[in-house]
């Protein structure tokens, strides 16, 4: 159970490897992405306070002109109530043509001046559109400004000839002149304005970007799926960046040349036209003033959604952590259930190694209980020997008493004779003294004839012995068994056979047989 469960859990961490690994890569570049996408957050709110700073200095100096241009129409008006009556009267008939023209110039130049700024609000709007497309809008404005340029340098050459060539007379209508086109620079200068806001606009466009970003980022963590594009959005955010700053770099140059034809034209004075123009001008900024709160108020919405998604983003990275730290519990727990199994057979060698000892044990019991089995029948057949031996001698032993119990009777027998015959023993005396020495040599007979026997049955015995010596030598496997028998059978030879205990220390002079002394003695 414990390796089903160790490779079940090996099987599953297998599994989650490249997973967990997936994940963390996701992670690390989802954060490197959020830290993109703060610091380009960042790099807009510089930018969207740097312009917040420069439209109050804008309005400054759009109050100065229009100051300005209420003092120069007042002391163009003292100068004109000032001139002579006939010159009045000629400028009179020759201006009312003059005017209408100056008026129909006007009209027409506001006519375009209007198209012209309608056709930069048309190519802003498209670049917000376009996601991202300033470069038409850098186009457009620098080229209508060197126009522009050009325009007023040309004017200025051939009203320098004019007035040259003119009498004072036509002075007022060269002021007029000048001050349309006064206009002229004011509407220039509201265009470049309205530019300004625009980048401003194209800026919001961009941290709606983000904010859309974001948003992916935010469905890729609840998904689990794929690995942003880091690269392209990368490049994208460095030609956004290039861009505006080039947009910037533009900008602020447009703003010198701005500030320095503002400084230029400030001697000049604009009309009443001019001054209703300034008020739509400052309508116009006070509406600006309320997109820019209003584009202020999304921006802090982006900045919640962003702060939102970065505690989502750090809610993801906990339940990481809290995962990792469930992997590694689970790690500890399987080096634990290994380091147990590996005890476990540890101890399962130790116990079969012992069950091999107790194995080998029994069976060299069993060997020597065989080996044991062998001596006992060996030894059983020796007693039957002895057994046999012990008839042989018990029926020569009745022999004996029965020889004995002849003799008594013959001794019954002679005594009685003798009795009956001791008249005759003084016959006899010799007789029987024959007799006896014929007894004696007879006794002498039977002795050595037992003797003879007795050896005979020794040499028989140790036939026998010397046969089953030839015969264990034959079946034994070693000369160290053999050997072994052999001592043994001499300690048994040297052993008492009445209590085989005793060893023999006496021997007979006559036989030089080896006894006991008990034997010796109770012989």
């Amino acid at each position: 159970m414990l390796r089903i469960e160790f490779e079940q859990n090996l099987a599953a961490n297998e599994q989650t490897g490249p997973i967990n690994r997936e994940m963390r890569h996701l992670i690390t570049s989802l954060q490197n992405h959020n830290q993109q996408l703060k610091g380009e957050v960042h790099r807009y709110k510089r930018k969207y306070k740097e312009a917040s700073s420069e439209i109050p200095k804008l309005k400054k100096e759009i109050e100065e002109l229009t100051t300005k241009l209420g003092q120069q129409t007042s002391q163009e008006n003292k100068e004109g109530n000032n001139s002579d009556g006939s010159g009045k009267e000629e400028d009179a008939s020759n201006s009312l043509p003059g005017s209408t023209q100056i008026k129909e110039e006007s009209g027409v130049s506001m006519k375009r001046e209007s198209g012209e700024e309608e056709v930069e609000t048309i190519e802003v709007g498209e670049g917000e559109g376009n996601k991202g497309t300033p470069d038409s809008l850098t186009l457009t404005s620098p080229t209508l400004k060197k126009e522009k340029d050009n325009k007023r340098e040309k004017d200025t050459k051939k009203e320098t000839i004019k007035t040259e060539h003119r009498d004072p007379t036509h002075r007022a209508k060269d002021t007029k002149v000048a001050e349309s086109e006064l206009v002229r620079d004011l509407k220039a200068q509201l265009n470049v304005i309205i530019y300004i806001y625009s980048l401003f606009a194209l800026d919001r466009s961009n941290c709606r970007k983000a904010v859309n970003e974001m948003k992916e980022m935010k469905l890729l963590l609840d998904m689990y799926k794929g690995v942003g594009k880091e690269q392209r959005d990368k490049v994208q955010l460095m030609a956004a960046e290039r861009k505006t700053r080039a947009e910037l770099d533009e900008l602020r140059q447009q703003i010198k040349k701005i500030q320095e034809s503002k400084r230029e034209e400030r001697k000049k004075l604009a009309d009443e036209d001019a001054q209703i123009k300034i008020k739509k001008l400052e309508e116009q900024a006070y509406t600006l003033q309320r997109q820019v709160a209003s584009q202020k108020q999304e921006e802090e919405a982006l900045l919640n959604e962003m702060e939102v998604t970065g505690q989502a983003f750090e809610d993801m990275q906990e339940q990481n952590s809290r995962l990792i730290q469930q992997l590694r519990e689970k790690d500890d727990a399987n080096f634990k259930l290994m380091t147990e199994r590996i005890k476990s057979n540890q101890l399962h060698k130790l116990a079969r190694e012992e069950k091999d000892v107790l194995k080998e044990q029994v069976s060299t019991l069993t060997t020597q209980v065989e080996a044991a089995n062998v001596v006992v029948r060996k030894l059983e057949e020796k007693e039957r020997l002895l057994q046999n031996s012990l008839a042989t001698v018990e029926k020569e032993l009745a022999l004996r008493q029965q020889a004995m119990e002849m003799h008594k009777r013959k001794a019954i027998e002679s005594a009685q004779s003798a009795a009956d015959l001791k008249l005759h023993l003084e016959k006899y005396h010799s007789q029987m003294k024959e007799a006896q020495q014929v007894v004696a040599e007879k006794t002498s007979s039977l002795e050595a004839e037992a003797y003879k026997t007795k050896r005979l049955q020794e040499e028989i015995a140790q036939l026998r012995r010397k046969v089953e010596r030839m015969k264990k030598i034959e079946l034994a496997e070693t000369l160290d068994e053999v050997m072994a028998e052999e001592l043994r059978e001499y300690k048994e030879t040297l052993t008492c056979p009445s209590c085989k205990v005793k060893r023999k220390d006496a021997v007979l002079t006559k036989c030089f047989h080896v006894k006991s002394i008990l034997v010796k003695v109770a012989q």
